[in-house]
């Protein structure tokens, strides 16, 4: 109040710029005083009245001034949507890659990591993502598993998990709730979930699937408020009618940011509109961008820029009740980009509490606390207890349970199989394949097109495994394996025959998590020992480490933008319409589970 007033010095005074102001939708040169990480002041320079206002007394100096070189200035860009843990960095190397985009706030769902370590790795990424130049804000995960009655993982979440994490500093509401029908059908777990985090008066965000009418006015009535599940242009408009904040995403599996855009042509300033990347590698942040990427993508599908602009900034902070971000203006966080134009979007200067963090794509030396690109400094007991944490228990595990036991000794048999849509890495289809047998097993002889699929728990204490097939998932030959697996992480496998299948597992767990690959002598893998699902190593070390392994696994037949993640989504019960968990078969849309063998229904 001070400094705007005048009674002191600006801490920092940014000239020379055009702001973006979000409010008004106008674009005008200023000039933005800042004071104690907060903007004071924004001087309108444009205003020939301005001066005859302000009196006759100018303000003091400011301590320093950074000249804008006629940029524009737009918010801080803000993440709707994110797990980092998908991006295989910890969150201080996170920070490290997504920052000098411009990216200076997210609000992220740790449920991958929930999914393993439980509580414990909630609160890890919590006070990892602390003392960074960015906010990593966090929703408890209200899924965890997904679906208990389908899968199994490390930990079961209930109310009183959730009613723990709520207390978390840092921690805004209840994450994605993707157990959709679950609300629909009133579940008693996903029931008390929601009923609680509607006592607390917290935000829900949710995960919803399709454009039914009636489900969806089931689900928001339920106590979900948003959704970054919406592929069409016409659910989206749907659920913007409907008061749903539409998080429109463009991920590392899917870019729905155009279709979106498209079918809410027409109207006017939606503010319940914002875009998020959910689930984005490093390569693809790395080589294409982050929010900023959004943007363009967003612009270029016929969005206005200042619309799309609202969209990762005023709206998002709106609909978290982050009442201090996502605009310019006195007694909002300095969170500020000076960007070169409305089109490219391409960020030249980050400012992150009035301090300037980024500078031409590079953060500057000194922004992160030291230790901080391998743990923040202020954790080291975290890293110790998590990030050294060898997270692949499979003692049960042996190459006689890869193999499919068949309802007859000889001949041929039917059996449903998970076919893999083209260019859509998380959605399946069922269909019924005719396999040979022999010895009571069966035989993928002839059928070049079929791979084995297993999933086997790999949490403490849990024997569950279950052995299936697949097609399209393009091997035909060797194994691979994986304990990326969305969203229980369990251990999954494809693979041609046993014996690669076993030795892709043993590397597993020699690295303690990650991809591996194996193909008679040949053995490959990518380590992520953080739970199984993210690298110690910083972004520049682990895009070359993530990129090997893509090469070597396209080499191998895997026919994916990105081969490394291609059996990522194969477990996860809430994406349509067949996947198999570490308990069997499941029919994604029916909720319930499949025999293998058609002839075994009853």
């Amino acid at each position: 109040m001070d400094a705007a007033m005048g009674r002191r010095p600006f801490d920092n005074l940014i000239k020379n710029i055009r702001l973006v102001n979000v409010f008004s939708g106008e674009i005008y040169p200023v000039e933005i005083g800042i004071s104690g990480g907060f903007v004071a002041f924004v001087d309108d320079v444009g205003d020939t009245d301005r001066g005859e206002q302000l009196g006759e007394s100018p303000f003091p100096a400011a301590v320093s001034v950074f000249d804008g070189k006629g940029a524009l200035a737009v918010p801080g860009f803000i993440d709707s949507h994110v797990h980092i843990e998908s991006s295989m960095l910890t969150p201080g190397n996170f920070a490290g890659l997504v920052i000098p985009r411009g990216t200076t706030t997210v609000v992220t769902d740790p449920h991958e990591i929930a999914n393993v370590m439980g509580i414990r790795g909630v609160a890890y990424m919590l006070e990892a993502g602390r003392n960074l130049p960015m906010y990593q804000f966090a929703l408890a995960p209200s899924c965890v598993p997904a679906v208990p009655e389908l899968e199994s993982s490390g930990a079961v979440f209930g109310r009183d998990e959730m009613a723990l994490m709520l207390k978390m500093d840092g921690v805004l509401g209840v994450a994605e709730v993707m157990d959709y029908k679950g609300v629909l059908s009133g579940s008693e777990r996903i029931s008390e979930i929601l009923d609680l985090a509607i006592e607390e008066e917290v935000f829900i965000q949710g995960h919803f699937f399709g454009d039914n009418p009636r489900e969806l006015a089931g689900y928001l009535c339920g106590g979900p408020h948003s959704n970054h599940e919406f592929m069409t242009g016409t659910e989206a408009l749907s659920a913007v009618r409907a008061g749903m904040t539409v998080d429109a995403r463009d991920s590392s599996f899917t870019r729905d940011i155009a279709s979106i855009v498209g079918g809410l042509e027409g109207l006017k300033s939606p503010r319940n509109l914002t875009l998020c990347t959910d689930d984005r590698h490093p390569a693809e942040i790395r080589h294409s961008g982050h929010m900023d990427d959004c943007l363009r993508s967003a612009v270029a599908a016929g969005l206005d820029p200042i619309e799309a602009i609202r969209a990762i900034t005023i709206n998002t902070s709106m609909a978290y009740g982050l009442n201090r971000l996502g605009a310019i203006a006195p007694g909002y966080a300095a969170n500020i980009n000076l960007v070169n134009n409305l089109k490219d979007f391409k960020v030249h200067e980050v400012f992150f509490e009035g301090d300037l963090v980024a500078s031409s794509g590079k953060l500057l030396t000194g922004v992160l606390p030291a230790a901080t690109l391998r743990v923040n400094s202020s954790i080291r007991d975290v890293e110790r207890d998590v990030e050294s944490e060898n997270t692949v228990h499979l003692e049960n595990f042996s190459e006689d349970k890869l193999r499919i036991r068949a309802p007859v000794e000889e001949g041929e048999v039917d059996i449903r199989v998970i076919r893999h849509l083209s260019g859509q890495t998380a959605l399946t289809e069922p269909v019924v394949e005719k396999v040979r047998v022999k010895g009571g097993f069966v035989s993928l002889e002839g059928r070049p097109n079929l791979n084995f699929i297993a999933i086997f728990n790999r949490h403490e204490n849990n024997p569950n495994f279950s052995v299936g097939l697949i097609s399209n998932f393009h091997l035909p030959e060797g194994a691979v394996a994986g304990t990326v697996c969305h969203d229980s992480h369990n251990l999954a496998l494809v693979y041609t025959n046993t014996a690669d299948a076993l030795r892709a597992v043993e590397e597993i767990i020699r690295i303690g998590g990650g991809t591996a690959f194996a193909r008679g002598d040949e053995l490959e893998s990518l380590a992520l020992p953080v739970a199984g699902l993210m690298s110690r190593l910083p972004a520049e070390e682990l895009i070359p480490e993530v990129e090997r392994m893509n090469g070597i696994l396209r080499k191998a037949g895997i026919r994916a933008d990105n081969p490394v993640m291609h059996i990522a989504a194969v477990a996860l019960p809430v994406i349509p319409r067949v996947k198999i968990t570490d308990k069997g078969l499941v029919d994604t849309e029916a909720q319930c589970f499949l025999n293998l063998f058609p002839t075994g229904d009853q």
